[in-house]
């Protein structure tokens, strides 16, 4: 028998000693930022900033507050500011102080509170407004479920369904407000998302007639596809329940199924943020059912996130792709048995095993990527 790995434990300074105890404070008080963020959010502050068009007082803030949430009077001034100081910190918001009365302090909004304003100045929809994906992500189901994370490592399964006793999709489908929380995000991410797909993947759009968007929920994606290219015709596809809370769009027609089973035949299949949902084998199921239903030159079109490389002690935007790659992970165990976000290889693996020769990729601003998938 070979004898134990020993592992040298290093030597650090005090200096270092204490660094490692501030990472860690900050990592144990992480839940602070996006609880923090959602209180803003659902307080109207960047909204209330952006009306602004510049910046305002922690008591012009408060003001507005009250107006916008109907309460007769104005939130406490020094646990605004508080809040307010935080999420400057994090870069949430711009933070002009004041020496001698913190009420004075400035706020302005940076490009991440600018993601968070709901409405335009003209009252209509902001196109990147990803609030629906913050309260998605934080609500009191998903905490209810990240509090079970360690029986998810223990025993394989979805931290959410140790909680629930069901699971996400179960759930979701038995709680209609749940169920529009999701469909609400999963068209912020098409609404941000999609805008680059239509112009990246502009060449082989135009090579395409009918095309079926799988797990397709109300049709966003869609909706985007054939606003751009006309002469697609679109097949939204989806389970009965999702269905049934789509609206009529020009171009695409509406039909329920299950993509385990069947998916609707045409030139080309459209697949967006689906596959991270399931584990490898349901994956090379749902590959083999698109497989089936386009014809010798079709093509797969895969839009999911791809887990960057990364290099250690480089703090540059592969680090971070990296960093929220991963983190979507984490929120896999949280809602899927077996879904996973994939690297390069996993996927290359479940698109072979699902009986496809050939795949290019296609780089997005974000941190998902086009995956064009070919029968030989």
């Amino acid at each position: 028998m070979a004898p134990p790995l020993t592992v040298a434990i290093p030597q650090v300074s005090e200096q270092e000693a204490q660094m490692d105890k501030l990472k860690l404070y900050d990592i144990m008080l992480g839940s602070a930022k996006p609880m923090a963020v959602r209180a803003a959010v659902l307080l109207n502050i960047p909204d209330i900033i952006a009306e602004a068009s510049g910046s305002l007082t922690v008591e012009e803030i408060a003001a507005h507050i009250s107006e916008s949430t109907k309460e007769e009077s104005p939130p406490p001034i020094e646990y605004l500011f508080r809040l307010l100081r935080f999420l400057a910190s994090q870069e949430v918001f711009i933070e002009i102080p004041h020496q001698d009365d913190f009420r004075q302090t400035r706020y302005g909004l940076t490009g991440v509170s600018r993601l968070l304003v709901k409405e335009t100045r003209k009252g209509g929809l902001s196109v990147q407004n990803y609030v629906p994906w913050l309260l998605a992500f934080n609500n009191h189901s998903s905490l209810q479920g990240w509090l079970h994370l360690h029986e998810s490592v223990l025993e394989g399964s979805s931290a959410f369904s140790k909680a629930f006793g069901m699971s996400y999709w179960d759930y979701v489908a038995n709680n209609p407000e749940a169920n529009k929380t999701l469909n609400e995000a999963m068209s912020c991410d098409t609404r941000a998302v999609m805008s680059s797909v239509v112009k990246i993947y502009e060449e082989g759009f135009k090579k395409i007639n009918s095309l079926v968007d799988v797990g397709g929920g109300l049709g966003s994606a869609l909706s985007i596809i054939v606003g751009n290219y006309k002469h697609i015709r679109g097949i939204n596809y989806d389970l009965p329940y999702v269905i049934a809370s789509a609206l009529p769009i020009a171009g695409v027609q509406h039909v329920s199924g299950n993509m385990f089973e069947h998916i609707p035949s045409a030139d080309a299949i459209f697949i967006k943020s689906v596959l991270h949902d399931w584990s490898d084998d349901d994956c090379v199921r749902v590959l083999r059912r698109c497989y089936e239903a386009i014809p010798e030159n079709g093509k797969v079109i895969i839009v999911d996130a791809l887990i960057a490389e990364g290099k250690k002690d480089e703090d540059n935007k592969e680090n971070l792709l990296r960093r929220v790659g991963l983190a979507f992970d984490m929120e896999m165990m949280l809602l899927s048995t077996g879904g996973k976000e994939r690297t390069e290889m996993e996927f290359k693996q479940i698109l072979s095993k699902a009986g496809f020769k050939s795949y290019s990729i296609f780089k997005l601003p974000s941190f998902q990527n086009i995956i064009e998938v070919s029968k030989f």
